[in-house]
């Protein structure tokens, strides 16, 4: 006879499963529809059950927007990743290119993302809790990359990273905006240009070219 604790195993991957068909089919449609198009109903058919068992699990379709916004978040931080954390080919370009191209690339995911940002002000909407993670692990990303760039000289040795990330968090973030209204300049090199000046790095090349020219004299 199964056990217990099997059967509750079996109903937890269950759940997990058809949690995250609802969240990919909510995904599906964002991409394809934008998310003021979406439907509770088409997003139950899309994955498969009925709607009154989808919304057992996302109890409204802000609950379902808020799912696919966290697939979508994670699925671009799994392309970006190895960039994103500092690799070689992007050092004297980070943050890297594709961080704010993707933007470009995914309009409807990145309008979804500041339809829920706007929400989340409201403490008992679903995506504040959502939104507090990312924007956390956002800064602290950055942080990281900040010190790194401290240790290769990339970076002004007084900067608090935290501080800083924070500003290059938001301008990241007023970038996107503006140009998700008016998609008339290139987001990822304004993006890179406010980095360099957040962080000091053309002090930093001026430095090093300075200390060059000085050595061989």
């Amino acid at each position: 006879m199964e056990s217990t604790t099997a059967r509750a195993r079996k109903t937890y991957a269950k759940t997990v499963e058809r949690r995250s068909a609802i969240a990919r089919a909510a995904l599906d449609v964002v991409l394809e529809k934008g998310h003021r198009a979406l439907t509770t109903s088409e997003v139950a058919s899309r994955a498969g059950m009925s709607e009154t068992a989808m919304l057992y699990h996302f109890p409204t379709r802000d609950h379902i927007l808020v799912a696919a916004m966290e697939l979508a978040d994670q699925d671009s931080r799994t392309l970006l990743t190895h960039e994103f954390l500092g690799s070689e080919a992007e050092k004297d370009e980070w943050p890297p290119r594709a961080l704010a191209s993707l933007s470009s690339e995914e309009v409807a995911v990145t309008r979804l993302f500041f339809a829920l940002s706007a929400e989340a002000v409201n403490p008992d909407h679903p995506a504040r809790g959502f939104l507090k993670d990312h924007q956390e692990r956002a800064v602290a990303e950055f942080a990281g990359g900040i010190q790194r760039r401290q240790h290769e000289g990339l970076a002004l040795p007084g900067l608090d990273p935290q501080a800083a990330a924070r500003k290059v968090v938001a301008v990241w973030s007023g970038l996107r905006m503006q140009w998700l209204i008016n998609p008339s300049f290139d987001v990822a090199s304004e993006v890179a240009h406010a980095f360099k000046a957040i962080t000091g790095q053309q002090v930093m090349e001026a430095q090093r070219r300075i200390a060059g020219v000085i050595s061989e004299l």
